[in-house]
């Protein structure tokens, strides 16, 4: 009769374990695929079972599934800039998880079932710059590439009355060139820079060499002097 006590007294104190363990996973809950470990409002479902030294239950809980970004690449961007689209928000799933655990040992789980409630927008971000050379068929729109020493100018350094050979104010976008080499009006693409037309002559711009547009003399002075690849666009 003692051991009978003794050993019901013993399952007694594994329920009430299991039943404690029970609300801190409820709190605490094992993070599923695809889901953020965060849980809302979890519920005990049914009664907790003990079977041969394993305690089991089942809880009802709400998830948030993570929203993706994706990434659109724009030409209308100068490089290393961005611009968010869309804030998008998270989604909502609702799973049953079955928890176990034997002999005060570790607590494992199982998904049972897992259905969206809220299906996640997606995060919209437009990227600009060299990254913008990738949405561009090149093969198909590209008329020749030319490995150039680039310049940088501004307005108020390059000289003149600020206005362009095209008749477009010289800035951002608006690049000199030798004439004989691009002509006036063409289309081009520069890595590290973005796209240019070629708008503008210069003294010293004499073949493969270029003068990039910018608008603030700190943006030119950060570029400086260097080596380029230029794509002439049709």
């Amino acid at each position: 009769m003692r051991f009978e006590k003794e050993r019901n007294f013993r399952l007694i104190a594994r329920v009430i374990y299991a039943l404690v363990i029970a609300s801190l996973v409820g709190v605490y809950p094992v993070s599923a695929a695809t889901t953020s470990a965060q849980s809302q409002s979890p519920s005990l479902l049914g009664t907790v079972n003990y079977d041969h030294g394993t305690v089991v239950w089942e809880r009802l809980e709400r998830r948030t599934i993570k929203q993706r970004t994706i990434t659109r690449y724009s030409t209308a961007l100068r490089p290393g800039r961005s611009k968010v689209v869309s804030h998008g928000r998270p989604g909502v799933a609702e799973l049953i998880v079955s928890y176990s655990q034997r002999d005060g040992g570790l607590v494992r789980s199982h998904v049972l079932s897992r259905t969206v409630v809220t299906l996640p927008k997606p995060r919209i971000v437009l990227e600009g710059g060299d990254a913008a050379l990738a949405m561009i068929h090149l093969d198909a729109i590209m008329r020749r590439v030319m490995h150039m020493v680039a310049t940088a100018y501004t307005a108020d350094t390059s000289g003149g009355s600020g206005w362009t050979a095209i008749g477009r104010r010289a800035g951002y976008g608006i690049v000199a060139v030798d004439p004989r080499v691009i002509p006036l009006g063409t289309r081009l693409y520069i890595p590290g820079y973005g796209m240019a037309i070629a708008g503008d002559t210069g003294g010293a711009i004499v073949g493969l060499r270029i003068d990039l547009g910018f608008d603030s003399y700190r943006g030119a002075i950060d570029f400086g002097r260097r080596d380029v690849t230029v794509y002439q666009l049709k």
